[in-house]
């Protein structure tokens, strides 16, 4: 497993639901992982694992209301996935902070904003 991205999405009826999505490189296709909801989908590059993870997510959220289990939906993935998540996620700031440091040196006025 080659990790490739952490992504943070949401659902547009439900955009205060952040869900964790990891992009990895396996066997030769990408596989787009849904972390909140152990859920996988493949494709030949990012867009099409993430095309196909959406389809999937669809299907999955459309078969809990059906049934009327949306209280049953959060199922967590394994742990090693949430690490890799994390993983790249820190690596992200990282770079980001790095790549911007002039910025913060120059303006020394910080003001933060929360979600």
């Amino acid at each position: 497993m080659n990790p490739l991205k952490a992504l943070m999405g949401t659902i547009s009826s439900l955009p205060n639901l952040r869900i964790h999505i990891l992009l990895t490189h396996e066997d030769g296709i990408v596989v787009a992982r849904c972390l909140d909801f152990s859920i996988s989908s493949h494709g030949e590059d990012e867009e099409d694992a993430l095309a196909s993870l959406n389809d999937s997510l669809s299907n999955y959220l459309d078969y809990a209301i059906r049934q009327g289990s949306l209280d049953c939906i959060i199922d967590p993935d394994e742990e090693q996935f949430w690490t890799v998540y994390r993983e790249l996620e820190m690596n992200e700031k990282k770079e980001n902070l790095l790549e911007n440091a002039d910025k913060l040196k120059v303006d020394h006025r910080f003001e933060f904003m929360y979600a």
